[in-house]
């Protein structure tokens, strides 16, 4: 009788460790090999970024196909602004279809800095943080690892759930140096192999099948003055310039003191040639808007709004940080 109550207590024991939960290196290894194995994924998601308490939301469409092919949709459905980042043989892409706007950047994107919306990107920072913080839920399991923004050191950590059935990403948080949420992507959906149609990561089918859907020269443009709410210590503006352009007017705003800059801001125009401006620089996330950042200078456009932002001072990660500040503030 005891050898078969002590029999029963080994099998009951292995049953209970069969079933018992993964370690955090087994889901580590586990959501690795889902994404080795994965021909091509598509996602959707919201993100929304705050930037000084003006919040913006975006919905967004990622797709994925081996073994480096990328596109990813932006659409802000308040000022009617979508953006694609797409990257293919040819190199990488970034799209305004209602501007009739396309860029190409000589980049390593997606593999420059974090992307909430890439599992690449997640699994990456996942795996290059020695410090990992790793919890599991009732539903889910979660990361906290650092982040790595290019330019934008301010945003330092993220948390990353995985869905524990699918084993695919939920939600991703990113918090700045006070532990104050900036950037959230949740995801609505996430298929692996999902099939996608020839041309899909095609730079003119992208454009055309766009501009066909949602119409051309439609950004809502903003009427408020654009303004910097984060300055380097020492600096403040000392000139504006107003000039009538055919558009509107171009603003130009000169910041001096320990160290100088020079924005720029005008309406967005439509683009009536059908070219690709070559960009020498990095596609950079600015307040949800992908813009291109290079070593002293950094384009992007906010609300309709147009912006150029040089300095023969700052460095990258300040031109992000005043870039990333700009909102329709009222001026300080």
């Amino acid at each position: 009788m005891k050898k078969l109550c002590l029999m029963f207590a080994v099998v009951l024991t292995v049953l209970l460790a069969a079933c018992g939960e993964m370690s955090q290196q087994d889901v580590v290894d586990k959501l690795t090999s889902n994404l080795e194995d994965a021909k091509s994924y598509y996602a959707t998601g919201v993100m929304e970024v705050d930037n000084n308490g003006q919040v913006y939301q975006y919905n967004v469409e990622v797709a994925y196909q081996k073994p480096e092919n990328y596109k990813v949709t932006l659409k802000n459905e308040t000022t009617n602004n979508e953006q694609i980042i797409l990257k293919n043989d040819e190199g990488v892409f970034v799209l305004t279809p209602a501007l009739n706007k396309q860029f190409k950047f000589q980049s390593d994107w997606p593999l420059s800095s974090s992307q909430v919306y890439l599992y690449q990107s997640l699994m990456t920072d996942i795996l290059n943080d020695a410090e990992v913080k790793f919890e599991s839920g009732e539903e889910n399991y979660t990361f906290e690892a650092k982040a790595n923004y290019h330019g934008n050191r301010d945003l330092v950590s993220q948390k990353i759930t995985f869905d524990k059935k699918s084993l695919t990403p939920a939600e991703v948080y990113v918090v700045d140096s006070e532990g104050e949420p900036r950037i959230s992507m949740k995801f609505s959906s996430f298929n692996f192999d999902e099939k996608l149609a020839d041309g899909y990561f095609d730079c003119q089918q992208t454009m055309e099948y766009s501009q066909e859907t949602m119409g051309e020269g439609v950004i809502n443009v903003l009427d408020d003055e654009l303004y910097p709410a984060y300055l380097p210590e020492g600096t403040t503006l000392v000139n504006k310039q107003a000039i009538d352009i055919e558009e509107g007017q171009r603003i130009i705003m000169t910041f001096s003191g320990d160290q100088d800059f020079t924005m720029i801001q005008e309406p967005v125009t439509y683009n009536d040639s059908v070219g690709v401006e070559s960009v020498a620089g990095q596609p950079v996330m600015i307040n949800g808007t992908i813009g291109a950042l290079s070593e002293n200078s950094i384009t992007w456009v906010e609300g309709g709004v147009e912006c150029f932002l040089v300095s023969e001072t700052l460095d990258t990660e300040q031109l992000v940080s005043v870039a990333a500040s700009v909102s329709n503030l009222a001026e300080k």
